[in-house]
């Protein structure tokens, strides 16, 4: 009998189903859809759902509990400030399913989950600071070999 059986199994122990739904839902906030299949989208859509509710709420304790989940800062704010206001309208189903057709291994059923409204910044998550911080250290390191040379030419001036 399956009395108060919350989840699905999907053929993994306990630790193993829990990383894979983190996984992938840290895969759907950063790229907005992902692929997959039936059984694994209906587990990650009532967990996107429930995370996304949370996500509306856009507090210090919220987003505590989200990082609890994620473990990740940039995904955390990627979700709250970029995902969740995409829904502040909306109550629940802030996900689809479309089915994709059969895979070709076990010709098990694919499906595609994503947003129901697209927001425009999911794709690139929120690190600006990180982008910019490594082309200026590039310019460094490429000065300094000019450096080295302008030292180069002044000893053969002398």
């Amino acid at each position: 009998m399956r009395h108060r059986v919350a989840s699905k199994q999907l053929n993994r122990d306990t630790k193993h189903r829990e990383a894979l739904v983190k996984n992938m839902i840290r895969a759907l906030v950063e790229h907005g859809r992902i692929q997959t299949t039936m059984a694994k989208a209906k587990v990650l859509q009532r967990i996107a759902d429930k995370i996304v509710t949370k996500a509306k709420q856009d507090s210090v304790a919220a987003r505590r509990g989200l990082h609890q989940v994620f473990g990740k800062r940039d995904v955390v704010n990627t979700l709250v400030d970029c995902v969740a206001p995409t829904f502040k309208t909306r109550n629940s189903g802030f996900t689809r399913i479309t089915t994709i057709g059969n895979r070709g291994g076990d010709n098990t059923l694919m499906v595609e989950l994503a947003w129901v409204d697209q927001p425009e910044t999911v794709g690139t998550l929120r690190a600006p600071q990180k982008a910019e911080a490594q082309p200026a250290a590039k310019e460094t390191k490429v000065s300094a070999p000019k450096a080295a040379a302008e030292k180069t030419e002044k000893k053969s001036a002398k």
